[in-house]
């Protein structure tokens, strides 16, 4: 008697030979490309942006009796989230069930800053008021969060006769999208949350750190302070004690200018 098939003791075997072996890590400026992974080969990547979205209270939709309804929601959340995310140029996209978040390089906090308002603007302005309008019973919303910190990533997959991966896929080991969503889960449906030590990459800039001058689309000139800070000591579950939080969403006036002005921001 056997405690595994001999096919399942085989994978456990070779998984175990593959544990005892050295493992070579390689340093990166950026997220590798598509083409750049290799066989056995870790990457390590410094201070990797994430920024992470779920839906919050998407286990109330049922795919079993509501069926339609609840397709139609994870299409409106997770297939816009894809898109805006992939409109800013990330390194790389994943949907992780009824969530999903973009990995930017180091020298790109604005664009994935960007790319968060945008996402959380349409969150407020669009996603929640047609879900529950549509589905008035279940209290729907969203949640986000973003984080910055350095990466260890392998595609990993099945290797066939030609000794290529299929079925691969990138398992990412670090902290950012761990910590980015753990923020997510802390946030409102109005809020994004990001940690202090990404914060402070950008903090001193006034298009991220204060307003247009504008209230509920009216024009006051009046900029005000957009962002508060979050005293963490507390949780256990998070790397940093502090954490900032953003409510407020591109302004109906100056949105497009804003957020093309916060990208040039970027290092070229």
């Amino acid at each position: 008697m056997t405690q595994y098939s001999p096919t399942i003791e085989s994978i456990i075997t070779e998984s175990k030979q593959d544990f005892d072996q050295s493992i070579e890590i390689e340093q990166k400026d950026r997220i590798p490309s598509n083409g750049e992974y290799q066989l056995n080969k870790w990457y390590r990547v410094p201070d990797v942006v994430c920024v992470y979205v779920d839906m919050r209270n998407s286990t109330q939709l049922s795919a079993t009796h509501h069926d339609k309804s609840t397709a139609s929601v994870y299409e409106l959340y997770t297939g816009t989230a894809v898109r805006i995310f992939n409109s800013f140029s990330p390194s790389y996209i994943d949907v992780k069930g009824d969530g999903v978040f973009a990995l930017f390089n180091k020298n790109e906090v604005f664009r994935a800053f960007a790319a968060a308002v945008t996402f959380k603007t349409f969150a407020q302005e669009s996603f929640i008021p047609m879900v529950r309008g549509k589905i008035s019973e279940i209290d729907i919303g969203s949640h986000m969060g973003m984080d910055q910190k350095t990466v260890l990533v392998k595609r990993i997959g099945i290797r066939n006769s030609e000794n290529t991966d299929t079925r691969n896929n990138e398992v990412w080991a670090g902290k950012p999208i761990n910590m980015a969503s753990k923020l997510a889960s802390k946030s409102g449906d109005n809020q994004l949350w990001i940690s202090n030590r990404l914060y402070e990459k950008f903090a001193n800039k006034e298009l991220v750190s204060q307003s247009c001058g504008c209230s509920n689309g009216q024009v006051t000139g009046q900029k005000t302070n957009l962002w508060t800070e979050k005293d963490l000591t507390e949780d256990t579950n998070l790397d940093f004690n502090t954490a900032y939080v953003l409510e407020s969403y591109w302004c109906p006036i100056h949105g497009k200018d804003w957020c093309d002005k916060i990208l040039q921001l970027n290092p070229t």
